[in-house]
C-alpha cells in the first residue's frame, strides 16, 4: 500500500460547501488521509455558507457551484467583496469554459470537475495554495453538431421554448460566448442576447446562469 505523504506543519483549514452530502462525505474521506488538512465545517447552502464565522479564518473554501440559498457564483462575489484571504476552488459537473472563466474573474483560483479522479484533490489545493491557479484544458473539448431536438417536442411546448432557444441553452452550457453562438448560427449577437433573455424569463430563472446549467443537465440538453 501506498503512503500517504505527510504534507507539512502547518494545518491547512478547509471549508466544502455542497448540497450533496455523499460528495461531502467524499471529499472529506479523500483530505483525511492527509494530516495536513483540517475539515473546519462543512454547508450544503450558500445562504448559510456566508454567515459562518469560519469563513475569515479559513484557508481554502471547496465550492459546489450548484446549492440553494444562495448559488457558488453569487458567493464568490460576495466573497470577493469582503477581500478574505481565502483560496476558493470551484467542485462542479459543468464543463464549460465560460462558467470557469465566470468563476476566475468573481475570484476562483480552482475549477474541478466532479467527473475527474479526485485523489489528486490534496495535490491540486497546494498547487493553489502556491499562488497557481488551476483549470481545465477546454481545447479538448469535442465539436458537436446542434441537436434538432425533434424528439424533445412535448418539453418544448411544456417550457413554451422554441428549438431555436433549446439551440442556445445548449451551447451557451457548452462554453460558448453569445459572439460565439451567434457565428456558428448565422446570427447577429442582439439576435442571440434577445433570445438568452426570453429564455430566462421564460424558465423564470432571472439571468442566473447556475440555475440554467442545472436545467439543461435535468433535461437532457447537455
Amino acid at each position: 500500500m501506498q503512503e500517504v505523504p505527510n504534507f507539512s506543519e502547518k494545518y491547512i483549514k478547509v471549508i466544502i460547501a455542497d448540497d450533496h452530502p455523499l460528495i461531502i462525505k467524499g471529499i472529506t474521506e479523500i483530505l483525511e488521509k492527509y494530516p495536513r488538512f483540517t475539515i473546519v465545517n462543512t454547508y450544503n447552502d450558500g445562504h448559510i455558507l456566508m454567515q459562518s464565522t469560519s469563513l475569515p479564518d479559513a484557508d481554502v473554501l471547496l465550492l459546489d457551484l450548484n446549492m440553494p440559498g444562495k448559488d457558488g457564483l453569487q458567493v464568490l462575489e460576495e466573497i470577493k467583496a469582503m477581500h478574505l484571504k481565502l483560496h476558493i476552488l470551484v467542485l462542479t459537473s459543468y464543463f464549460s469554459k465560460q462558467l470557469a472563466e465566470q468563476c476566475h474573474a468573481a475570484g476562483a483560483k480552482g475549477y474541478i470537475l466532479k467527473s475527474n479522479n479526485l485523489d489528486r484533490l490534496a495535490d491540486t489545493i497546494l498547487e493553489v495554495l502556491e499562488g497557481k491557479t488551476v483549470m481545465p484544458d477546454f481545447s479538448e473539448r469535442a465539436e458537436e453538431d446542434v441537436n434538432d431536438f425533434s424528439y424533445l417536442d412535448d418539453f418544448l411546448k411544456k417550457y413554451n421554448l422554441t428549438k431555436r432557444e433549446a439551440e442556445v441553452i445548449q451551447m451557451v452550457c457548452k462554453g460558448y460566448s453569445s459572439q460565439e453562438i451567434a457565428d456558428k448560427l448565422f446570427l447577429s449577437s442582439f439576435t442571440v442576447q434577445t433570445h438568452r433573455r426570453n429564455i430566462f424569463k421564460k424558465l423564470n430563472i432571472e439571468g442566473n446562469t447556475i440555475a440554467l446549467y442545472k436545467f439543461a443537465s435535468q433535461h437532457g440538453l447537455v
